[in-house]
């Protein structure tokens, strides 16, 4: 069937192949919020700010925490996690698989710099959540005006 097949550099990939291919350029380009590719996931992210601090949550299931890195860098913050591949049982083959294990790394700009020895990150049921303090420096100070006769 034509929809089934498509001819890619003389050889035959399925239609499925050439989508996932697709997206994986797509996903690699403008777009950059959660979700999986053939080769990578980026993991899903909230964050929330107000006058001092913002909150960042990150979708990450069935990874374990201690493979979960994070750093911070003024006002970028970077998650990278790592992810064993699943083995298939003995004497079984693979019949349907969409339980991926994927590693990803995600960057995230916030809107201010970050005070380093403030912040607190926690992970619990496959959710991160890193609460980052605004700089001091970032912070609005208030400016007496003196007034001159």
């Amino acid at each position: 069937m034509l929809l089934n097949v498509i001819e890619r550099n003389g050889q035959a990939s399925s239609f499925w192949n050439e989508l996932d291919r697709l997206q994986d350029e797509i996903s690699g380009g403008f777009f950059s919020g959660g979700g999986f590719t053939r080769n990578h996931y980026n993991p899903p992210v909230n964050v929330y700010v107000n006058k001092d601090d913002a909150l960042l949550t990150a979708l990450v299931p069935g990874y374990d925490p201690s493979s979960i890195e994070l750093s911070i860098v003024e006002n970028k913050v970077h998650i990278k996690g790592n992810q064993k591949q699943t083995e298939i049982p003995q004497n079984f083959e693979v019949h349907r698989q969409e339980i991926v294990n994927k590693d990803f790394s995600r960057t995230v700009e916030l809107p201010f710099r970050v005070n380093l020895d403030r912040v607190d990150a926690r992970f619990k049921n496959g959710v991160l959540t890193v609460k980052l303090p605004k700089a001091e420096a970032d912070k609005p100070r208030k400016i007496s005006v003196q007034i001159e006769n």
